[in-house]
């Protein structure tokens, strides 16, 4: 008997460790300043964070901040609280939803997989069987809702995470010793030796999309967070990049050591590359001359990945032989290319809109092929400038030297590139100080490596009264904004916004509908906006998503009656919910039909919202809108797991807004038939507002449209 109760004292203590480590998986980072722009950072923390561990790990994974690794026949978390005891552990992958792990054992005739809950200590969820399966590797999909597991006789079959049954399986050119998959949900890559496969997962056909072959054995595959690039590292020391729209090589990394491990930066700007047991370089993906190197306390590392502190920073994640250490990395600099990229696709997306009150004729008089280039290179100086944040007053000013056959003076700076001054022969001797010079309406734009550079500053000598002008603005664009790829036709821009103004008609008449019959007041306010966003498919071809928000407010004091009551999420509920829904409806079985065709793939994004109101008792549910276990769902974006059953109820405001959003779900699959007939995504996403009120409480719907055109 006292053993027995020594063993359940020793279970609950083990079990309160594991959840305090649960909770504070994120929290590992102190607070710090968050990155500008250019790139500066203020008052951030130099020294990494170091966590203890028991073994030298033999492998690694992760959710979020959170890092949990195995050796022999134990795991543990990165607190170091045994998490499992199993057989010898070959692979232990953590669902990207955060809701559980696998793990894949070795066995003396054939190895084996198991699933266990994330949250509680040897907790097992499923056994993974297949006659005559012999797993030699194992991941999960991007969307967490299917786990991939590479069979020693050349197959990969994968497996719905709801009940673990194998779910369809396909050939590979060769048996796979690791997999990885890209987010986007396009493909898996599978290694084989010195070979990397690359195959279609993104439908049924599961084609070998590209084959990359490497000089040496493969180490490690990694791809970038945005899916756009794929990086294989191989023995020799040698890591390559490929461009996953064509998968030609980009670039070629050498003298790397031994080449242990590699992960790409969440920022997409720079490759961390274990290069030996005690040291990672930090790649620039944009200037191959930029190696940065990150130096270990002891050796060990065999591992390496990015995580996000609580303070926005992004740290450089690696483990030694008794460590997983969390390195700073603030001195990296910000893709910049990016955090253009975006802006100037908003800024010339809210450009192309049809103004009020502008005729059609003067609409197409200003907007066309010729202004939309001219419109693009003013944004993009714009831009750059505002990013910059006069870096030329942060400089260090040189004189250099001076070509007499073009009457050319350099002026050189530490921060950035040298430009060039029109200065006659008998005025050179007149800048002979560079504190004499003074500069104004300065511009800026990016060059290739990512870097600012002056497009215009005048400059003014106080030594003799005389200006200067530098003027570059009328280079071309970089070959990043000049492509087709990174923005939409323009006859497709100005079709989305004609079909944004009938969507607005029809709006309109719906709202004007529920008014006039009390069902909402003139206090709800249903919004409906349009965009057309070039991207490519799985097969590399360049395609144009159409997507389509709707979603609604209602005015703080009103929010009460319109919309949803403390408690509440079925559709019906809510006045404002169903106006917004009824013109969903309308829309699709409308102006959005000519889109909904068959086979033709849709995505459709939901929101639930709810308020910071406590529970003081859970909800009962009655599971009209389904029961669900460990469902993978998005967070405030991040993707993230919730159970709601007839048991649990609703006891948190989390499943409170997902049941709003799962509401939506049911009540499009109820009365939109029309969407059986494609290929139909749905996700859902919660956010839980800090603050307290009625009108946080709501939904949304984003509908894209894939290919659409």
């Amino acid at each position: 008997m006292n053993s027995v109760n020594t063993k359940k004292k020793t279970l609950t203590q083990e079990t309160m460790s594991y959840k305090i480590h649960s909770l504070m998986i994120c929290l590992f980072a102190s607070a710090t300043t968050a990155l500008s722009q250019t790139g500066q950072a203020a008052a951030q923390p130099q020294q990494p964070i170091v966590y203890q561990l028991r073994q030298q790990p033999v492998g690694i994974d992760n959710y979020q901040s959170g890092f949990y690794y195995y050796n022999g026949k134990k795991a543990y978390t990165m607190r170091s609280f045994n998490m499992l005891s199993t057989g010898e552990i070959m692979s232990l992958k953590v669902n990207p939803s955060g809701s559980s792990y696998a793990v894949l054992t070795h066995g003396k005739k054939q190895n084996s997989i198991a699933v266990y809950d994330l949250w509680k200590p040897n907790e097992q969820i499923a056994t993974v069987k297949e006659k005559g399966f012999n797993p030699t590797a194992i991941c999960y999909s991007a969307n967490a809702k299917l786990l991939y597991a590479a069979d020693a006789d050349g197959t990969v079959h994968s497996f719905s995470i709801y009940k673990y049954k194998d779910s369809g399986s396909f050939n590979i050119a060769a048996p796979a010793s690791r997999m990885a998959v890209s987010s986007n949900g396009y493909f898996l890559a599978t290694v084989g030796g010195s070979s990397v496969y690359i195959y279609n997962v993104d439908g049924f056909s599961h084609e070998l999309r590209s084959t990359v072959k490497a000089a040496a054995t493969v180490n490690d595959v990694a791809f970038s967070a945005d899916s756009k690039w794929l990086a294989v590292l191989s023995a020799d020391g040698k890591c390559s990049v490929y461009d996953t729209r064509t998968f030609a090589a980009t670039h070629t990394f050498e003298a790397l050591g031994s080449a242990q491990a590699c992960f790409f930066h969440p920022a997409g700007k720079y490759l961390g590359v274990a290069t030996g047991d005690s040291r990672v370089a930090l790649l620039n993906l944009y200037n191959t001359d930029d190696r940065q190197y990150v130096d270990a306390d002891e050796p060990g590392i065999s591992y390496i990945n990015f995580a996000k502190g609580t303070d926005g920073g992004v740290y450089l994640v690696y483990n030694t032989r008794s460590r997983i250490v969390f390195a700073p990395v603030f001195f990296l600099t910000p893709n910049r290319r990016e955090l253009l990229r975006n802006e100037l696709n908003d800024r010339m997306e809210e450009w192309a809109r049809q103004m009020e009150g502008e005729t059609m004729e003067e609409y197409n008089l200003r907007v066309n092929d010729e202004t939309r280039a001219k419109q693009m290179q003013l944004f993009q100086t714009e831009i750059a400038t505002e990013m910059a944040a006069d870096m030329l007053s942060m400089s260090e000013v040189k004189i250099g030297n001076y070509n007499t056959d073009m009457n050319m003076l350099a002026i050189e700076f530490d921060k950035m590139p040298t430009i060039y001054l029109a200065v006659s022969p008998d005025q050179v001797t007149d800048f002979d100080n560079p504190a004499d010079l003074r500069f104004a309406n300065t511009q800026y734009f990016l060059n290739d490596k990512d870097e600012f550079e002056l497009a215009y500053t005048e400059v003014f000598n106080t030594k003799t009264g005389k200006s200067y002008v530098f003027d570059n603005r009328e280079r071309k664009s970089l070959d990043y904004l000049e492509s087709d790829d990174n923005f939409v036709p323009l006859e497709q821009l100005k079709a989305s916004r004609m079909e944004e103004l009938r969507l607005e008609e029809l709006r309109n008449s719906v709202m004007n509908e529920a008014k006039a019959t009390n069902v909402i007041t003139d206090h709800t306010k249903i919004d409906v906006n349009t965009k057309v966003v070039s991207t490519t498919d799985a097969s590399g071809k360049k395609i144009s998503n159409y997507e389509v928000n709707i979603s609604y407010t209602v005015d703080e004091e009103y929010s009460a009656k319109d919309d949803f009551a403390p408690g509440r999420f079925r559709c019906n509920e809510s006045a404002a919910a169903k106006a917004m829904l009824a013109v969903v409806k309308q829309a699709l079985e409308g102006d959005l039909a000519k889109y909904v065709a068959n086979g033709k793939q849709l995505n459709i994004h939901i929101t639930g919202m709810a308020d910071a109101i406590p529970f003081t008792k859970a909800i009962a549910y009655d599971g009209c809108y389904g029961e669900y276990d460990r469902e993978p769902v998005y967070r405030d974006s991040e993707l993230a797991s919730i159970t709601v059953t007839r048991t649990t109820g609703i006891a948190d405001n989390d499943q409170l807004a997902f049941m709003r959003a799962m509401g939506v779900k049911d009540y499009m699959q109820t009365n939109i038939p029309s969407l059986a007939k494609m290929r139909t995504e749905w996700t859902s996403n919660t956010e839980v507002s800090k603050e307290k009120g009625s009108q946080y409480r709501r939904i949304g719907v984003k509908l894209t449209f894939v290919d659409a055109f």
